[in-house]
């Protein structure tokens, strides 16, 4: 989906679209997390919600329960990757943003699909270790994350 196809659309729509790939993520004690089918059988999520290695589920949007493997880690980025079975992968493509752009943020924390309406108030903004030289640029949303999203 363009930026253009989600301006032609509500927001409704658009969360529901985004929907289908946004998964719930049950690999910790308490609150649930979500991810994103990354590829063909493969959940993004973030580092710091996956407390353990093994017995972890991903939550589908009609409610499934599938299992799922930690397949790796990265830390210094917050990110894990998880390996789930055949799930589809997502056909949305991230246009470049613009500061002022509306954007949303879909989460699906204990398998119920949740959302947030912002605005993308800096791009280009380096984040990262400048010692180590890794410094990357990022995309800053204003916008309120609640417990799960990540």
């Amino acid at each position: 989906m363009t930026a253009n196809e989600a301006r032609n659309i509500g927001y409704a729509d658009a969360v529901e679209t985004a929907g289908a790939w946004t998964v719930g993520v049950d690999a910790r004690r308490r609150y649930g997390a979500t991810g994103i089918v990354w590829s063909t059988g493969v959940v993004i999520t973030a580092d710091h919600v996956v407390e353990r290695d093994e017995d972890i589920v991903v939550i589908l949007p009609d409610g499934k329960r599938v299992a799922a493997t930690l397949a790796g880690r990265d830390p210094a980025n917050d990110l894990a990757v998880l390996r789930a079975g055949d799930l589809p992968a997502s056909a949305l493509r991230a246009p470049n943003p613009r500061v002022g752009d509306l954007c949303l943020a879909i989460g699906r924390p204990g398998g119920y699909l949740s959302a947030a309406l912002g605005i993308i108030s800096a791009t280009g903004a380096l984040w990262g270790r400048r010692r180590r030289g890794d410094r990357r640029p990022v995309i800053r949303p204003d916008l309120t994350l609640y417990p799960g999203f990540s």
